[in-house]
């Protein structure tokens, strides 16, 4: 009993029933905070600004809305998070390059739309050819196997390669039926 009891606090809101979001900075207005990472060690409610703040280096973490009634999943994609390559610092890039609108990012945890911007600044100029990194090279750099060498619209991360690699050696698992468990922890309708 008491171990459904904890598990029924995760599925609502549980104990975090604060009106204002505890992460915002004093000089913004209160706003109700209604969403958590299910990735993040610590799932205290936010707000939408802060949400994205957080997850500028996690952008393949998975976010769930409180809906008034039940948490429904969200993309970071539409909360306006837009993952800037180039800058592992985290720092502006003054010449940000759009990628392609929906990119699709395959990781350990689901499949990923991102909003993605190339670096077209120096920072992505390479110190051996003096050229600009191309768009394949820079998502390599940010450990993102791209799906083509051409306008790459799809990426796996590296992190879902070495998984792959090691559950098909240790349970012969196949790539369809590893695909398929990633749509599901996706989107488990089916759909």
């Amino acid at each position: 009993d008491d171990y459904l009891a904890v598990q029924m606090i995760l599925k609502g809101r549980g104990d975090h029933l604060s009106a204002t979001c505890p992460s915002c900075p004093s000089d913004r207005p209160p706003i109700e905070p209604t969403f958590r990472c299910i990735d993040c060690f610590h799932t205290a409610l936010c707000c939408q600004d802060c949400c994205v703040e957080r997850h500028q280096a996690n952008p393949l973490h998975r976010i769930q809305s409180w809906n008034g009634n039940h948490f429904q999943l969200v993309s970071l994609k539409r909360l306006g998070l837009v993952v800037q390559l180039g800058h592992p610092d985290g720092s502006t890039c003054p010449d940000p390059r759009n990628g392609p609108s929906k990119l699709i990012v395959i990781h350990t945890n689901g499949l990923h739309r991102i909003r993605l911007n190339y670096c077209g600044c120096s920072k992505s100029i390479s110190t051996l050819t003096r050229c600009q990194h191309q768009k394949w090279e820079q998502l390599m750099r940010a450990r993102w196997f791209p799906g083509t060498h051409i306008r790459p619209k799809t990426a796996c991360t590296f992190q879902m390669l070495e998984q792959f690699h090691i559950l098909t050696l240790s349970g012969k698992i196949t790539a369809y039926d590893y695909y398929k468990g990633l749509e599901r922890l996706t989107d488990n309708t089916g759909l």
